[in-house]
Formats: structure tokens, sequence, C-alpha cells
């Protein structure tokens, strides 16, 4: 099978360096003659050119190797080729939250040979004004959050989860929820809300399992809506997010949707996958089954959407 790795060697501040080149080189001898290149990435958006073109040209099978930054260029390239081609996921980035709901092995090599040899199955795009997103995107506080988080990866050259936890922090004492209107198919909701997080999957953060019912197949969005909660009320709240107990808050409401429009008073920033992408107002939709994707042995691919198509999934519960 003719398969190519894009590899994004910046991914993961050199943890992609330095875990991806003995895969490799293990790769290339075990299938020897079976079609398996590779393709360094030069820059941003490099690997959305590079995956167009590997599709153009007949390359059955299309792997990224980076971060979650680097597989989302590399799915917008072959949803922009005009030949079908099968995704799949190495994870050697920062958070790689992605790998989470898809049940992709954190283990490089296990990674490596599931790219080669697993079964494809159809997953959902999520996009924002115009550009698509593959995790999580939203309004708000956790917007806040991903500005601090880059300021702080780039400033200390820091990976993980503890950069993310300290942005928290840090937008704890500036933050505060925003007057939203949130219109989702056609059904309004008002008031004062920390943030919105608009899941086509289920975790951001570096393990944050934000909208636990998310699935990549279910043609649908998952939009968890967090109420007036005041600095007390967060900090008690986010431990929770791990394990997504949090949404049994009284302030918590999920509805699933297709089509999302917000608005806020002042206007809030907004993020996809974790990178700032402007302010309110904003809209999102979602692709059905746009990628052929190779999952893992366990997906995390949360509850399907009701046959009805009812909005409602998770109403305001107790603390």
């Amino acid at each position: 099978m003719k398969t190519l790795f894009i590899v994004n060697f910046v991914a993961g501040r050199g943890r992609t360096e330095r875990q991806w080149p003995p895969v490799w080189q293990v790769l290339q001898r075990k299938y020897a003659g079976q079609g398996l290149e590779t393709s360094v990435t030069a820059g941003p958006r490099d690997a959305t050119r590079i995956a167009k073109e590997a599709a153009e040209q007949g390359f059955e099978r299309i792997v990224a190797v980076g971060g979650d930054g680097t597989l989302t260029e590399v799915a917008d390239g072959i949803q922009q080729a005009s030949s079908p081609t099968t995704l799949a996921f190495v994870p050697t980035g920062a958070g790689c939250d992605f790998r989470r709901t898809a049940g992709i092995p954190q283990d490089v090599m296990a990674a490596a040979e599931l790219a080669l040899h697993g079964l494809a199955e159809p997953a959902d795009i999520g996009t924002m004004s115009g550009t698509t997103f593959l995790n999580v995107a939203g309004v708000g506080f956790d917007a806040e959050v991903a500005a601090e988080d880059e300021r702080l990866r780039n400033r200390y050259r820091a990976t993980g989860t503890v950069p993310y936890i300290r942005a928290v922090l840090h937008e704890l004492w500036s933050y505060r929820p925003r007057e939203m209107r949130i219109v989702a198919d056609g059904v309004s909701y008002e008031g004062r809300f920390l943030l919105v997080a608009v899941g086509n999957a289920q975790y951001y953060g570096g393990g944050m399992r934000i909208v636990p019912t998310a699935s990549l197949q279910d043609g649908m969005l998952d939009v968890l809506m967090a109420g007036d909660y005041n600095v007390p009320e967060t900090l008690a709240l986010l431990p929770r997010v791990y394990s997504g107990g949090h949404v049994t808050s009284k302030k918590i409401r999920i509805v699933r949707c297709r089509n999302l429009s917000i608005e806020a008073t002042p206007e809030a920033s907004v993020h996809r996958d974790g990178e700032l992408g402007g302010r309110t107002p904003v809209e999102f939709g979602v692709i059905p089954h746009a990628l052929n994707l190779v999952y893992g042995p366990t997906p995390a691919n949360g509850a399907k959407a009701p046959d009805d198509g009812t909005h409602a999934l998770v109403t305001p519960q107790t603390d």
C-alpha cells in the first residue's frame, strides 16, 4: 500500500525530532519495498500542500506525524484533494488530544503500526467561519486561556499540560463571563456564559474531556455551555473536567446541532483546536463523514445523535 508519512519536526518542541527517526528506521527495514515514503514540512500550512498533492498522486494512506495542528493541516489537504485517501495519525506533539477520542496509542511505534494496518472508518470535521477543526472550538474563557497558553509555551519552550494549567489560573483572575446569544439550529439560548465549547471530538488542553458526549461519526456538533461561574465555582469545577464529570454541574448545558452562531457582549475571543481565531460573532458547522480515518482499538466516540434530531442532550443538574 502506497503510504506517505508527513512529518513535522517542530511539533512537540523537540519530541518529534527525538522519537520519530528511530521509528522510521524500523519501518524502513520491516516494510522495505512496500511503498512507504516520508515528507518533512518546511513551515506553517506546508502539511496541507503536501497532503493534497500526495492524495492526488495516488497515495492510499497519508499519516500525520506531529501534534493536533499537524493533523488538522493534513486533514485539510486531504479534504481539498480530488482523489480520496485514508488519514492516519502518529501523535508526537505536545497535547495530542485527538488521539484520545480516536483511541490511537500514545506509543509512537504502536501508533505507526496502527497507521499502516488499522481499519478506517468515517470521521466528521467541524467548521468555524470558513476554517476547519477536528477537536474542539470555542468562545470565551477557554479562548483566552489558549492565548495565554501559547504565550507561556513560546516564552518557556514548555510542553505538556503544565503551561495550560498555568494559563487557566492566570485567566481565572482576569476573565469574567460574557452576555451571549447562542443559536443552535434555530434554537436560541441567552444569558451570561463563562465559555461555550463546540465539540467535534471530546478533548482539549492536554487531556481535558470538555465535551464527553461528542462523537466523530454522528454528523453533529456537541455544544457545551458553561454558565455564569464565579472564581471559586470555576476552581471547584476544573478538576472534574479531566474525567468529564463537570457535565453534572447545575450551570452546564449540552445541546447537539449542525449549525451554530454565537454573539457576545462585549466581544469574546474565539479559538479552534487551541489556536486563536478572531472574535465574536462567529458561526460553526459540521461536515459529516468528511474523512476516512484510521481509529485505534478503543475509540472514545461518545454517544450517537438522537434519531429524531432533538437538541437537548445534557441539561443543568446539581452540583
